[in-house]
């Protein structure tokens, strides 16, 4: 029987195994350690195969991290365009927001990692995913503000000063825990601490 699948759907395939298969490898041994013979190891490939679809290790990981940020922003559009009121977006916007970061190990290290900051890359990836967090969360701020649920002066700087906030409590948050119920409970704080003042009694 013959492959009736188009050339294109077949390297789009090996290209995602190959992807899944890194993500795996970094997250484990991280950007540095991993070779690409070790992807090419957990595919039971020969490394020159990988060359066919990625130039290089980098290559590979700016793939992975891509894979990982579209995940992360699908799951925070989801939320923003829910049906429910303002007050409640937000409040799971954060939430969806750090268990996914948290679960999502090599874009939280890409993020975070300051001996990858030489990668042009990755300072596109920062600037790429600060406008859309802000995007996102001003539509909130907005719908919050028509329905009189919050009192913001100025919903953009708002937006920022909330992105500022989640950034700087990621690495203490997520160093801090060492299990997934505590990890909770330290979210349902910052969302305390982050919606007094905000919200309207």
């Amino acid at each position: 029987m013959t492959d009736t699948y188009p050339s294109g759907a077949q390297n789009d395939g090996m290209r995602n195994t190959i992807i899944e298969a890194a993500r795996e490898l970094f997250a484990k041994f991280g950007y540095k350690k991993t070779t690409m013979e070790d992807i090419a190891q957990a595919l039971r490939k020969g490394k020159s195969s990988l060359y066919y679809y990625f130039k290089n290790k980098e290559e590979i990981f700016q793939a992975v991290i891509e894979m990982e940020e579209e995940l992360l922003f699908s799951k925070l559009h989801k939320v923003v365009d829910s049906e429910n009121d303002a007050k409640s977006k937000l409040r799971e916007y954060i939430i969806t927001r750090m268990e996914t970061i948290h679960q999502l190990e090599n874009y939280l290290k890409a993020l975070k990692d300051d001996m990858l900051g030489g990668y042009e890359f990755f300072g596109r990836l920062k600037t790429k995913g600060e406008k859309e967090e802000a995007k996102l969360l001003i539509q909130i701020l907005e719908e919050g503000t028509a329905d009189n649920t919050f009192q913001v002066k100025n919903v953009p700087m708002a937006a920022v000063a909330f992105a500022t906030a989640l950034k700087g409590l990621e690495v203490p948050l997520f160093k801090s825990q060492n299990n997934f119920d505590d990890f909770k409970v330290q979210i349902e704080n910052i969302l305390n601490i982050l919606f007094y003042g905000l919200i309207k009694r």
